[in-house]
């Protein structure tokens, strides 16, 4: 049993599993914080769940308002709905509307809340088992030329050269997620290096378990292609949230969770080497992650995915040893940090021409561009992260979060 709780009260959630775990000791309960995250995104069918059980109301919500829009998705779980009794007019309309059972909430009845739940998970096997042999359900396994199982494509998202993205619902996840798909390709040696990175991606997400790191779900091959299935972000990521402009504030807090991402890599000897707003990935407007580890290093791997020597990663951010091609360590992150924090703050990128090795070049020889004067006091902070030495940079992620945060206080205080 696989239940979707959308209830806002703890003790009533605690209530809900108590019955169901006994009667299905091993049964998993979601929640969806709606509060925090809003409605459930428009694509979702709820296809990994046997239930989902929907509250009646909440601070700022309309249960049966939830419920007239995912009963009426083609396909949704079936929904049993929380009223606080079975008799009332929110109960009678909510059985109007679609919900496949109502529970009293004053009162529950175990043996019915029971009786409920196993119709609905049965009815749910039976919609499942129908779906997966029809049309729709083939063509929705289908990632451009891939065909993947177990996912429900919804729309291509972006795509490259070298990999596609696609918007997905997992079964097994329960959740949407975002599938990105490469072609299996081998080098002279006979190593796949599509799905070297790909692993390497996954290691390091699934091994960190950070909250400001990407969650990734699975790592597989289908039809000569690597996939990687990864966490969703709605609200995109660093460069759209840009766009609207962000304060000073915001952007020392956003670079500080950044700072503690690069510590969490750093401390298991990886280097990023392609950070830039592109891969920090959003959660709502003032928390993010990290994304895409395609290009990091393990400082202690012999094996390059990379060949040595060569100039990889987006000009715009990359710290001038990085841009020539030489030995690179910690402090290469902490550079790309700083032109992030500096195009927040600004507006703009530290430096820009239409050439990428000009870029390069300025990245190395040209002066650290000046903050306006309502920012001087971030100056210095600035200049530490783009030194054009990495000795002269912070030792440390560590000591940059920490200057960060001084920095804040600062500006606190001068705003106060």
């Amino acid at each position: 049993m696989r239940l979707l709780l959308i209830e806002h009260d703890a003790r009533f959630r605690s209530l809900i599993r108590h019955h169901v775990s006994c009667e299905w000791p091993g049964a998993e309960f979601v929640g969806h914080n709606h509060a925090a995250t809003g409605m459930l995104p428009p694509e979702f069918l709820a296809q990994g769940f046997d239930a989902v059980l929907l509250d009646h109301a909440w601070s700022g919500g309309e249960g049966l308002a939830w419920l007239q829009d995912l009963a009426a998705r083609p396909g949704f779980a079936p929904i049993v709905f929380l009223s606080e009794r079975t008799d009332d007019d929110t109960a009678r309309r909510a059985r109007v509307f679609g919900a496949f059972g109502v529970i009293a909430k004053q009162r529950v009845d175990h043996d019915e809340f029971m009786d409920v739940l196993r119709e609905a998970s049965r009815t749910q096997q039976r919609q499942m088992a129908d779906w997966r042999v029809s049309e729709a359900a083939e063509a929705s396994r289908r990632f451009g030329a891939v065909r993947i199982p177990g996912y429900r494509c919804i729309r291509r998202l972006a795509g490259g050269s070298v990999s596609q993205l696609y918007l997905a619902e997992s079964e097994k996840a329960g959740t949407l997620i975002v599938v990105k798909v490469t072609p299996s390709m081998r080098d002279e040696s006979g190593i796949d290096q599509s799905f070297e990175r790909f692993l390497q991606e996954y290691e390091i997400a699934r091994r960190l378990h950070h909250s400001n790191i990407v969650r990734c779900h699975e790592l597989g091959v289908a039809d000569d292609h690597a996939y990687l299935a990864m966490e969703y972000f709605p609200d995109g990521d660093l460069r759209r949230r840009m766009r609207g402009g962000v304060g000073a504030e915001d952007a020392l807090q956003l670079a500080m969770q950044m700072a503690r991402a690069l510590q969490a890599l750093h401390d298991a000897g990886t280097l990023h080497r392609d950070l830039k707003p592109g891969n920090v990935l959003m959660r709502g407007a003032n928390r993010l992650a990290l994304t895409d580890f395609g290009l990091a290093k393990h400082l202690s791997l012999e094996f390059e995915i990379t060949d040595p020597g060569l100039i990889f990663g987006t000009p715009h951010y990359m710290s001038p040893e990085q841009g020539h091609g030489q030995d690179v360590d910690t402090r290469t992150d902490l550079y790309s940090l700083g032109v992030i924090l500096y195009e927040m703050l600004m507006g703009e990128k530290p430096y820009t021409d239409a050439n990428p090795m000009a870029i390069i070049y300025k990245h190395r020889n040209a002066p650290i561009p000046r903050l306006r004067e309502s920012l001087s006091c971030l100056q210095d902070l600035v200049d530490r992260l783009l030194a054009k030495q990495p000795k002269d940079r912070f030792a440390s992620a560590v000591d940059a979060e920490r200057a960060l945060a001084q920095a804040l206080m600062q500006l606190k205080g001068i705003a106060a």
